[in-house]
Protein backbone atom coordinates (compact mmCIF):
# COMPACT_ATOMS: atom_id res chain seq x y z
CA UNK A 1 0.00 0.00 0.00
CA UNK A 2 2.83 2.40 0.81
CA UNK A 3 4.42 1.74 -2.57
CA UNK A 4 1.19 2.80 -4.26
CA UNK A 5 1.07 6.02 -2.24
CA UNK A 6 4.70 6.81 -3.04
CA UNK A 7 4.17 6.15 -6.75
CA UNK A 8 1.01 8.29 -6.76
CA UNK A 9 2.83 11.12 -4.95
CA UNK A 10 5.71 11.09 -7.42
CA UNK A 11 3.29 11.00 -10.35
CA UNK A 12 1.34 13.97 -8.96
CA UNK A 13 4.56 15.96 -8.39
CA UNK A 14 5.64 15.45 -12.01
CA UNK A 15 2.16 16.40 -13.17
CA UNK A 16 2.26 19.58 -11.09
CA UNK A 17 5.69 20.51 -12.48
CA UNK A 18 4.56 20.14 -16.07
CA UNK A 19 1.26 21.93 -15.36
CA UNK A 20 3.07 24.95 -13.88
CA UNK A 21 5.47 24.95 -16.85
CA UNK A 22 2.58 24.99 -19.31
CA UNK A 23 0.45 27.60 -17.52
CA UNK A 24 3.04 30.13 -16.44
CA UNK A 25 5.90 29.53 -18.87
CA UNK A 26 8.27 28.67 -16.04
CA UNK A 27 11.05 26.17 -16.56
CA UNK A 28 10.75 23.80 -13.61
CA UNK A 29 11.25 20.65 -15.70
CA UNK A 30 14.29 22.14 -17.45
CA UNK A 31 15.65 23.36 -14.11
CA UNK A 32 15.26 19.91 -12.55
CA UNK A 33 17.11 18.40 -15.52
CA UNK A 34 19.94 20.97 -15.24
CA UNK A 35 19.10 22.75 -18.50
CA UNK A 36 18.05 26.12 -17.03
CA UNK A 37 19.70 28.32 -14.43
CA UNK A 38 16.45 29.63 -12.92
CA UNK A 39 13.03 27.96 -12.99
CA UNK A 40 11.16 31.25 -12.69
CA UNK A 41 12.53 32.99 -15.75
CA UNK A 42 10.32 32.53 -18.76
CA UNK A 43 11.77 32.33 -22.23
CA UNK A 44 11.68 35.75 -23.90
CA UNK A 45 12.65 36.77 -27.40
CA UNK A 46 15.28 39.54 -27.39
CA UNK A 47 14.12 42.93 -28.59
CA UNK A 48 16.43 42.88 -31.62
CA UNK A 49 15.03 39.57 -32.85
CA UNK A 50 11.49 40.76 -32.16
CA UNK A 51 12.04 43.80 -34.39
CA UNK A 52 13.52 41.63 -37.14
CA UNK A 53 10.58 39.24 -36.97
CA UNK A 54 8.12 42.12 -37.23
CA UNK A 55 9.98 43.59 -40.25
CA UNK A 56 10.03 40.22 -41.99
CA UNK A 57 6.31 39.72 -41.36
CA UNK A 58 5.61 43.09 -42.98
CA UNK A 59 7.73 42.18 -46.00
CA UNK A 60 5.93 38.86 -46.36
CA UNK A 61 2.54 40.55 -46.25
CA UNK A 62 3.62 42.96 -49.01
CA UNK A 63 4.90 40.07 -51.15
CA UNK A 64 1.66 38.14 -50.61
CA UNK A 65 -0.33 41.18 -51.71
CA UNK A 66 1.77 41.49 -54.87
CA UNK A 67 1.59 37.83 -55.80
CA UNK A 68 -2.14 37.47 -55.20
CA UNK A 69 -2.91 40.58 -57.23
CA UNK A 70 -4.71 39.74 -60.49
CA UNK A 71 -2.57 42.14 -62.55
CA UNK A 72 0.54 40.16 -61.54
CA UNK A 73 -0.93 37.01 -63.08
CA UNK A 74 -1.85 38.93 -66.24
CA UNK A 75 1.72 40.26 -66.55
CA UNK A 76 3.11 36.74 -66.16
CA UNK A 77 0.84 35.46 -68.93
CA UNK A 78 1.83 38.34 -71.23
CA UNK A 79 5.53 37.75 -70.55
CA UNK A 80 5.17 34.07 -71.47
CA UNK A 81 3.80 35.01 -74.90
Amino acid sequence: MTELLIFTGIFLMFGLVYYVDACFGWQFAAWLNGQASSPFSSIKVPVKQDAQIKALQERISVLEALVTDSSYELNQKINRL
